[in-house]
């Protein structure tokens, strides 16, 4: 007998009968004889009441406007290869569109003019970015 507690005391000494606290405080609401709490019994996948929708405000239409060749050999060149266009015998960072009037406008996706030196027309973000930044959001050239 005096061997068992002597055994008993050396396996629960430090860790283990830290371990075995733990275990014990777990077990003990189960134990309580009280039925667990329900809680899906108080939910019901069932609005209580009717959602309320409002109108979404009208957004103004972007014009569409048709596009037109470029014309001419002054279309300038892109640090990465891509090309600007020949808009009316003028450099366009950009591409050309129909205008109002007819006559051709150069443009950067509503940009009126295209984009400013140093800048390129990028077809993904549909704005003007910086011309050292690569093309269709690759990393950085080597």
């Amino acid at each position: 007998m005096i061997r068992l507690k002597a055994m008993l005391g050396h396996m629960l000494s430090g860790r283990s009968s830290f371990v075995l606290l733990l275990f014990a405080l777990a077990v003990l609401p189960g134990c309580s004889g009280r039925p667990p709490a329900n809680e899906h019994a108080k939910s019901s996948p069932v609005a209580q009441s009717s959602p309320k929708f409002a109108p979404l405000p009208a957004m103004p239409s972007a014009p569409v406007w048709e596009r037109v060749a470029s014309q001419g050999d002054c279309a300038p060149h892109g640090l990465h290869g891509g090309w600007g266009t020949c808009i009316n015998g003028k450099a366009c960072l950009g591409f050309g569109v129909r205008g109002e009037n007819g006559n051709a406008v150069c443009t950067c996706y509503g940009r009126t003019g295209g984009c400013a030196q140093g800048q390129r027309c990028d077809a993904l973000q549909l704005t003007c970015v910086p011309e050292k930044q690569p093309p269709s959001g690759r990393g950085d050239a080597d």
